[in-house]
C-alpha cells in the first residue's frame, strides 16, 4: 500500500514530535514512524520519568511503596497521551522500522510512504563501550533502569554526568545504595563547582559513595554481582550497573543508498539542518550538534518553520538554558567561571533563604549567582535549589542581545518571589 504526505518523519522522539506536530498544525499531511514509543529518551525512557520521580519526593507526595504502585499506569497514561495528541492533529502514525527507499520513499512494514520532504529524527542510544558489554539485565542503561520494579539493594553508575547523577540522586532516595564511578576529578564535569557541591553533599548525606578519579576498565557478572574493575586495580561491586558512558547513533536502514554523509556518529547537516539530500533534514541528537532535549524541540520547530515559510533556520546556542534535575537541582544560563579564564568579572550571590519569598518559604538551601563583566553585562546567571530550572528558561532571549545591570536594576520582578535573588545578587557586587 503506498501513501503521500507532505513530510515523513522518522523517530518520534522530542525533535520528531514537536516538528511532526509544527507541520500538521501550519497544513501539511505528515506520517511519523516511531519503532518503540512516542518521546524517546527525554520524554519516555529516561528524563521526564526521572523528574516525575524525582519530583514525587521533593514535594512529600508519599513513600517509595506509593511511587511504585503508580508507575507503570503513569508511564501507560504517558503513552497515551503522547499518541493522542498526535492522532488528534491527524498525522499518520506507524509503529515500526522506518527504511530509507530513496530521497522521497520511506518503508515501514509492509507500506511505502512517499513524501515531498523527508526529517530524520531517529536520535541516540546507550550502548556498551570496550569491556563493559550491556546485557539490560544487570549491566543495564537508562531504559531499564527507569523500570522502578524489584529495586536492586546496589547500584554502580558508571559515569559522573547529567545522566548517572540524576539517577543517582533517584536511587539514592529509594534506598538503594550507590556508588558513582568517574573518570575525571568532579562530578558534573562543565559546571562549577559551587554549582555541584550541594547536589555533591546531598549524595553523600544519602550514603552515596562517589569515587572521582578513576575509569572503570570492565565490568563482569559473578555469583549475581557486576564486579567493576577500576584502572588503579581496585573493584567496586553492585547488583546492577548503570551505564551513562557512551551512546551511539541510530542511523536508519537504507542511509547508505543516499546522497548523506555521516562523520562517526552523526549525519552532517548544513546550517538549516539540511543533508546533502536537498529534501532531507536531520535534527534532535543524530545530528551530533548538542545532545540535549531543548535543543532537540528547538531543531524540530524550526525546520518546521524553515519548510512552511522558508525561513532560515536560527539557533541560540550560546545562551541555551540548561538545568541538572537533582536534588537540589542546578540550573542557569550564560557563562560559568570556567569559561572566563583570563577575563575580568564580578561574582554576585544572594541565598534564596534571605530573599523575601524565600523566608515566607522556610527555605534552607539553594542561592543565586550573576557573573558581570568590567561593562556591567551579565554574562551568566545560575541557580541551586528546589524548582530552579522553572526560573530560568524564559531568560534566553535577553541573552541573545545586550543584557546588563541596567536592564533588570530599571525593570521590575513580581515582589515577593525567588526570582527577586537575581536582583539581590547584582546588588551584592
Amino acid at each position: 500500500m503506498n501513501r503521500d504526505v507532505d513530510a515523513i518523519i522518522l523517530g518520534g522522539g522530542v525533535a520528531g514530535y514537536y516538528s511532526a506536530k509544527a507541520l500538521r498544525q501550519g497544513g501539511k499531511a505528515v506520517a511519523l514512524i516511531e519503532r518503540d514509543s512516542l518521546g524517546g529518551a527525554a520524554l519516555r525512557w529516561g528524563a521526564l520519568p526521572v523528574k516525575r520521580a524525582l519530583d514525587f519526593f521533593k514535594e512529600g507526595k508519599g513513600s517509595k511503596e506509593e511511587l511504585f504502585k503508580s508507575w507503570e499506569e503513569d508511564l501507560k497514561k504517558l503513552d497515551g497521551r503522547l499518541e493522542n495528541e498526535i492522532l488528534d492533529l491527524g498525522i499518520d502514525l506507524y509503529y515500526g522500522e522506518g527504511e530509507l527507499i530513496d530521497a522521497h520513499t520511506v518503508k515501514v512494514g509492509d507500506k511505502l510512504l512517499k513524501g515531498q520532504y523527508i526529517i530524520i529524527a531517529t536520535g541516540t542510544e546507550a550502548t556498551s563501550i570496550e569491556g563493559i558489554p550491556v546485557d539490560r539485565e544487570r549491566i543495564i542503561t537508562h531504559r531499564e533502569a527507569i523500570r522502578l520494579r524489584d529495586l536492586p539493594k546496589s547500584m554502580v553508575i558508571l559515569g559522573g554526568n547529567v545522566e548517572g547523577v540524576e539517577f543517582a540522586s533517584l536511587y539514592a532516595e529509594l534506598g538503594v545504595e550507590v556508588t558513582i564511578v568517574e573518570m575525571e576529578d568532579n562530578l558534573l564535569l562543565g559546571y562549577d563547582e559551587d554549582l555541584v557541591y550541594p547536589v555533591e553533599k546531598r549524595l553523600v548525606d544519602k550514603g552515596v559513595e562517589i569515587i572521582k578519579g578513576k575509569a572503570a576498565r570492565k565490568a563482569c557478572v559473578e555469583d549475581d554481582k557486576v564486579r567493576v574493575l577500576l584502572e588503579d586495580g581496585s573493584q567496586v561491586q553492585g547488583d546492577k550497573a548503570l551505564v551513562t558512558l557512551l551512546r551511539r547513533p541510530n542511523f536508519p536502514k537504507g542511509l547508505d543508498r543516499l546522497n548523506i554523509d555521516t562523520d562517526g556518529n552523526k549525519i552532517l547537516v548544513d546550517e538549516n539542518l539540511r543533508t546533502g539530500e536537498e529534501n532531507i533534514f536531520a535534527i534532535g541528537d543524530i545530528n551530533g550538534i548538542m545532545g540535549l532535549g531543548n535543543v532537540a524541540i528547538n531543531q524540530g520547530l524550526q525546520v518546521a518553520d524553515h519548510i512552511l515559510n522558508k525561513r532560515k533556520v536560527k539557533m541560540h546556542y550560546n545562551s541555551l538554558p540548561r538545568a541538572v534535575f537533582t536534588l537540589p537541582e542546578i540550573a542557569g544560563i550564560g557563562r560559568q567561571e570556567e569559561d572566563l579564564k583570563g577575563i575580568k568579572y564580578k561574582v554576585g550571590y544572594c541565598k534564596l533563604k534571605d530573599t523575601f519569598r524565600g523566608w515566607a518559604r522556610d527555605m534552607e538551601e539553594g542561592f543565586v549567582k550573576v557573573l558581570v563583566d568590567e561593562e556591567e553585562n551579565i554574562l551568566g546567571i545560575w541557580m541551586v535549589g528546589n524548582l530552579v530550572s522553572e526560573y530560568i528558561g524564559l531568560l534566553s532571549p535577553l541573552f541573545n542581545g545586550r543584557f546588563t545591570v541596567e536592564d533588570i536594576k530599571s525593570n521590575l520582578i513580581i515582589h515577593p518571589t525567588l526570582t527577586e535573588g537575581i536582583l539581590e545578587a547584582l546588588l551584592s557586587i
